[in-house]
Order: C-alpha cells, then structure tokens, then sequence
C-alpha cells in the first residue's frame, strides 16, 4: 500500500550514519526520506501524513542480504530439504516421500543435509539411494553446496565411471576398485549439465516464492549470484510489476562473454534490478574439506583443500572482468585461497589500472593476519556471512585446529582495522532471514547459545556494528551509497522495522522477534 507521505514516530531509528546514529522519527515523501529526528521535529516538517506509531520498536535502513543465490532459495524451498536432520536414516524417511512423488525418469534434487550432526558419523554413498530411487537420476546437495551425493542412476546419466577423471577443481570420491562412490566434490556444475534446465516460467515462481520470504524476514535488498537465465527471469518479473524486492545480480565468470555478446554492461538496470560484479571461485569450502590452505586440515594431514581454478587461469579471468568494464567478487575461504585472490586482483588491477574499484572477497573464513593489512591497501571488502557461526564453528576448530582458528571469522578485527565488511548468508546454504546472522554476529553462538560466552568472544560484536555490516558496505559494493544503506534525507525509504527494540531485547531472544514491517521505496511490501 504506497502512500507519497508518511511518517514514523516514537521508534528506536538506526540510522546508519556514524555521526548521528539513532533518531526517533523519519518522514517520506514520495519514496524518499525527507526529514529524520526527533518526533517533535518530524511532526512539524511532515504536518498531517499518514503516520505510524512504532512504540519504541526497532527501525533501520533497509537491509541488503549481501551474498545470497536468490532463484536458487526458491528453488530448494520446493525440493527435497534435508536441513538439521541428525541421521541418515532421517534423510532416508525424506528421500523415500521424494520417490513415491517422482515420475518415472524425473531428477530428484535437495539439499542441506550435513553428516556433522548425523548420529551415522559419516558421509553418505551411492548406496545409501540407490534402493530408494532406482530409476531415478538424485542428486542431494550438501548443506555447503561444495559436496554432492548421487545415486548410481545419476552416474549412469552423467557417464561418470571409473575411467571419468576428476573434473577441473573438484574430485570424484572412489572405493578401493576405483569406482565412484556416490560422494562429489566440487562437482555440481557438471551434474547439473545434465538436469533438464527450469524454463524461465519456473525461474520466476522461484524467485517468488523467495521474495516473499526474504520481505518476511526484513529484506529490501539482495545481492544475488547467479547466471543469465535468472537475470532474465528477474527482468521479467520487474517488467510485470512483480519484483519488489531489490536485486544486485551478480553473474558467474562463465556467462561472461554471454553478457558481453548481449550488450549487457555493469551497472545496467534500473532502481529495482541491477548487473553487479563478475563471480568467480578460488577454492571449495570448510566442510568438503576443499578450502585452499596454506596448511593441511588437521583430520587429513596430506590434504591443503582444493584450488578451484589455477592461479594464472584466475587472473586471466579477473582481468577479463576489468576489461569490460566489471567489478570482481571471488569466493575464498582457506587463507591460501584469501591470499591467491589478493595476488590475482593486484595482477589484474595492473594491467588494467582505474581509479574507485569496489570489488570484494567472499567469505573470507580464514586470512592471515598480513593478508588483512592488503584489504586496506588495495581497499577490497570482505563478504562475511555471520550465520555460518552455529554451523562451522566445531567443524572449524576440529578441521585446522584452534590456533589456526585465532584468524578465522574475524569480523570485530576487520571492522577495527576500517576494512570494508558486509553481511550476507549464503542462502539457500543458511536461511535467509537477517535476524540469524544479527545474533550469530553479537553471540557467536548456536541458537542453542553454545559454546558458553561464545566462539572465540573477543570477536564479538555489538547490534550497531552488526546493522552496520547488513547496511553501509553493501550500498557500497553496489555503487549506491549515496541512495542506500542509510535513513538520512534524500535517501530511498528502505526500511526494516522489527516487532521489538532488539537494543532493548537480550540477543539470546533475538530469533523470536518477527519482522513488523518492510518498507521499499516507501511502499509497505509486507507487514505483520
């Protein structure tokens, strides 16, 4: 329901801006913030408007998912979700009502199952499927997305066998004869090469149903990485007046040249749906054991991860991006793959020189202590999803060990330094809802609050660093800081209400406070 005017009063307002940082009221006019400050102040400037009564409820610049697979969440929402079970029995019960709905031959898809919380102690094979779906082609994702589990069927699809070699960055797992065991890493991509691809009317129901869910949770804006098909089921769905939410779509190294023959440029778009950076991959992740590291994982003392692409392939690809005019996002997690990207970036921004880059590493889970000093000299954001906290935290400690860990998920450190740093939650590979990622950045705990006084504590952050993170450096990354990331006059009215004053409520609680309201462009897209 748009209204040209209105105006909020007698809220707890995060502002965003590190001068002024909390008011009480705001005005809107014609999409835009007009007036923010006291409610005194704002009711003499906005008159008569249509008003909102916050009674002290906790509002905030409208907040940017900066690292999520949008179309992708939609998609996962409508398939087999494998999520927080603890046991392979559990994923059996879900693989056997997937199958008694597959037609004969159809592909079976999930994901988010993780053999860390199964009582099973292990990960799963081929053979754990392959009695529940005889005749059809499965593939279930892990909860990271970097290791994948099929059954024989989809082997037979794909035509892996024990002479396929090993894709490029990624490993089939094998027995002791050679064959495939049913476990992928780094694989996806060439299994999904062979499902039937959704046509572009499927895309735009996932991307729906992935709208109203991110509106639900306080979303106004997501930075989603994904191909072409999906930037052309979101230009669709703004044409028809659908999109609501707003979309930094960020495409894949892959679909570079694609976007070049078709004329489509950085930046091209419109306030709602916009082309971002170029994605690019420089390792696996923590719990596929394929993060680059300088050294190996304590569970497996001759493995140091994978490298997703060679390093002169990666600054072939990076310089690429530059010369046609793209910024850069590349995921690195293992602090060999931080400090690969850091290298290949410098490469790059050498032979194509320019002044305001706003490119960014992604996840970033484990950096060296000098490789952080290069964030600021090369002025690089670090893409952090606190959500990952509650899943990787044990998984971290048990892989590379306590001590290596001291320079892992360092996000208070990178904010103290003035390194750009954004929030976002990898969804569909954690949810979606920002809320998640506040409390795992202010606790660094499990929604159950462990371990006690938090993962490493001393990196702790407070709820005004962690709006922050989901706020200010994402406007950046996109070239919007004038526009986003702030409630301050002549900015957009992108807004997120919650149902509570989270600075009043203990973060232990956080998970239950709803979202009151979600303002865009100062139209209210949803409201509890």
């Amino acid at each position: 329901m748009p209204s040209n005017e209105f105006a909020i009063y007698s809220a707890n307002i995060f502002t965003g801006d590190p001068k002024a940082p909390w008011a009480q009221a705001v005005g809107v006019k014609d999409g835009v913030i007009a007036f923010v400050g006291s409610d005194e102040e704002v009711k003499q400037a906005m008159g008569e408007a249509k008003s909102y009564d916050m009674k002290g409820r906790l509002v905030c610049p409208g907040l940017t998912d900066s690292h999520c697979h949008f179309i992708s969440l939609g998609q996962s929402l409508m398939q087999v979700d494998m999520r927080n079970l603890t046991s392979l029995k559990a994923c059996r019960e879900r693989l056997k009502e997937a199958a008694a709905k597959a037609k004969p031959g159809q592909w079976v898809l999930g994901r988010n199952w993780n053999h860390h919380m199964w009582e099973e102690g292990r990960e799963p094979v081929k053979a754990d499927m392959d009695d529940l779906l005889p005749d059809n082609p499965a593939m279930m994702v892990r909860v990271c997305g970097h290791s994948q589990w099929v059954n024989s069927k989809a082997l037979e699809a794909c035509g892996i066998t024990k002479d396929t070699p090993d894709p490029s960055g990624g490993k089939y797992e094998r027995d002791e004869n050679g064959e495939p065991t049913g476990l992928l890493r780094e694989a996806r991509r060439v299994i999904m090469s062979f499902v039937p691809k959704p046509s572009r009317e499927e895309l735009k129901e996932a991307a729906l149903t992935a709208q109203k869910k991110a509106l639900a949770g306080g979303l106004t804006r997501v930075h989603s990485y994904e191909s072409l098909a999906e930037w052309d089921a979101f230009s669709e769905l703004e044409k028809e007046g659908k999109l609501k939410i707003r979309v930094n779509h960020l495409i894949h190294t892959d679909d570079l040249m694609k976007a070049v023959e078709r004329g489509i440029k950085p930046g091209m778009g419109s306030d709602r749906l916009w082309i971002g950076h170029i994605k690019h991959f420089a390792d696996g992740s923590l719990g596929a054991n394929t993060a680059l590291l300088f050294e190996p994982y304590c569970d497996e003392p001759d493995n140091c991860g994978l490298p997703f692409l060679d390093q002169d392939e990666l600054k072939e690809r990076l310089a690429k991006a530059y010369e046609h005019g793209f910024g850069i996002a590349i995921h690195a997690i293992g602090d060999k793959a931080v400090y690969n990207c850091l290298e290949a970036i410098e490469s790059a921004r050498q032979k194509h020189p320019k002044d305001d880059r706003r490119d960014s590493i992604e996840h970033v889970q484990l950096c060296r202590p000098q490789d952080l000093e290069r964030f600021i000299d090369m002025d690089i954001a670090a893409s952090v999803q606190p959500v990952f906290i509650p899943t990787d935290w044990a998984v971290a400690e048990s892989r590379w060990g306590a001590d290596r860990c001291k320079n892992g998920y360092s996000w208070k450190t990178i904010m103290e330094k003035n390194i750009r740093i954004q929030f976002g939650s990898d969804s569909p590979v954690e949810p979606i809802e920002p809320i998640y990622g506040l409390q795992a950045a202010v606790l660094r705990q499990t929604t159950d609050l462990k371990p006690e006084g938090g993962w490493l504590p001393e990196q702790r952050l407070s709820l005004e660093q962690a709006l922050t993170g989901f706020t200010r450096t994402p406007a950046w990354t996109a070239r919007k800081e004038d526009v986003l990331g702030k409630i301050a006059p002549g900015a957009w009215a992108d807004m997120t209400i919650f149902a509570k004053d989270l600075a009043q409520t203990p973060a232990e609680e956080w998970i239950g406070v709803d979202t009151e309201m979600t303002i865009i462009g100062g139209e209210v897209v949803y409201q509890k």
